[in-house]
């Protein structure tokens, strides 16, 4: 006689993969800079060319306890599966010029000019319930050659805290 366990259909997506693990944002681990060569991301010293900056960041998160977990012992997991999280204590995500950019004064919110690979807005970001911790963007504003960007990127929580980081990019040559 021999037995099974089947797994739940409430512990897959559609695709096959695992269901948001459920999470709270804490803070803002890092912004850091595309493009990664070298095996290093670029920092403020590096000079990248426009065309392959992006603008990216990842969150801190807790994970919450008492959650069913999703795989079983000789459970293999689709090798195009990205870990997401449901994020719900997120309010919004806001990216504030601390020095002038591309003609925009300090104190400008320019999250509506930072686009996701999927082309969402930053700004109109407003449901954290399937995502990455990871979030890379790309800037929809063409600077003056050799500017750099210096930022403050918020995160605000529902519970009305915030928490931010500061940020300089590589200097982005556009021509």
């Amino acid at each position: 006689m021999t037995s099974a366990c089947l797994e739940g259909e409430d512990t897959r997506n559609k695709e096959g993969c695992p269901i948001p693990t459920q999470a709270d944002a804490t803070g803002i681990k890092q912004v850091f800079f595309s493009p990664y060569k070298a095996q290093r991301y670029a920092t403020a010293l590096d000079t990248v060319l426009f065309s392959e900056f992006r603008f990216n960041f990842e969150l801190e998160i807790l994970i919450k306890k008492n959650q069913n977990s999703s795989t079983f012992p000789l459970h293999s997991e689709k090798f195009d599966c990205i870990q997401t999280f449901s994020l719900q204590n997120i309010s919004n995500i806001s990216v504030i010029l601390t020095a002038p950019f591309a003609g925009l004064p300090i104190g400008t919110d320019i999250s509506y000019l930072l686009f996701t690979p999927d082309k969402k807005r930053i700004s109109e970001l407003r449901d954290f319930g399937n995502v990455s911790v990871f979030f890379g963007t790309s800037l929809e504003l063409k600077p003056p050659n050799y500017s750099q960007l210096k930022t403050r990127t918020f995160l605000f929580l529902k519970n009305g805290t915030q928490k931010f980081v500061d940020s300089t990019s590589p200097f982005l040559k556009t021509n």
